[in-house]
């Protein structure tokens, strides 16, 4: 996975990610091999307390590799990690649910040099197959964050979500200031929601394989929605988080008149640490 690097000044003498790599990880390198590494995972739990679970306390083997670098200062650096269990064999040890771990460490320049000064570990826990996209996120002028986006299907029900952690200085909140979902679908858990959200939702495929469990049309819902997201401008505390609904649903108590649109803008305010809905709401069913 290639690192990114967010807002770094061009005449910075900033190390790359794969040296911050071997700072955080000695021994680490680009390699089947040398990404391979031994890290202490702490209780979290409803993950690493779940009899079976690939994530576990204590010392673990995983595959890290770079997902950013953040400047947080001319002199400060912040590597987010990503992480996931690895097998006897080097390879990921990542089913269904198991979630990707990203973890944080911090870096100062001391002397000409970078050192790191701080190892903050695991913060979050979040995705499937151990997978998740990652990206840096200007909260406002002063503050940076981290969010996750990943998604998932079960029998036909497919939906993504986002958790968005912000930076406190150098350290990343381990509590999510939101987490909230982004799409949901339900065109192949049934046969007949492809007909009946057409022509607003295009049909998928034909070898995506429907699954019928036989309900009635009017018990149930037949729904495809996505999203787009963004942060407004803000100069101190993060600015109002805006995420815009589009798709199509057909009500199970109108399955036979024409689907609905879908056009819906949820507006969030942060307050108290957190993103709090204060204009629209979100149209995705729960799955």
């Amino acid at each position: 996975m290639l690192a990114m690097t967010a807002c770094l000044p061009a005449q910075a003498a900033a190390p790359g990610a794969g040296r911050l790599m071997t700072l955080a990880f000695p021994g680490w390198d680009d390699s089947a091999a040398g990404r391979v590494r031994t890290v202490t995972v702490p209780h979290i739990p409803g993950v690493t307390d779940v009899r079976g679970a690939a994530w576990e306390t204590g010392p673990q083997r995983v595959l890290a590799a770079p997902e950013l670098v953040l400047r947080i200062g001319a002199t400060r650096l912040t590597l987010i990690a990503g992480l996931v269990p690895a097998g006897a064999d080097g390879k990921p040890a990542a089913t269904h649910l198991v979630p990707r771990a990203l973890a944080a460490y911090q870096f100062e320049r001391r002397g000409g040099a970078w050192k790191l000064a701080a190892s903050q570990g695991i913060f979050a826990l979040r995705g499937f197959f151990g997978q998740a996209r990652v990206s840096g996120v200007a909260l406002s002028g002063q503050r940076q964050g981290v969010a996750m986006e990943y998604g998932s299907c079960w029998g036909g029900y497919c939906g993504t979500w986002l958790a968005l952690y912000q930076l406190q200085g150098t350290t990343v909140q381990g509590t999510p200031m939101v987490e909230t979902a982004l799409s949901g679908t339900n065109i192949n858990a049934v046969l007949d929601c492809s007909r009946r959200l057409q022509p607003l939702v295009k049909a998928p495929p034909q070898d995506t394989g429907p699954h019928d469990d036989g309900a009635a049309p009017d018990n149930h819902d037949c729904y495809a929605i996505e999203s787009s997201w963004h942060v407004g401008p803000a100069r101190g505390q993060p600015g109002d988080l805006f995420i815009h609904y589009h798709g199509a649903i057909s009500r199970a108590e109108a399955h036979a008149a024409a689907p609905a649109a879908i056009d819906q803008r949820q507006v969030l305010r942060y307050e108290g640490g957190r993103y709090r809905a204060v204009a629209g709401f979100n149209p995705v069913p729960p799955i």
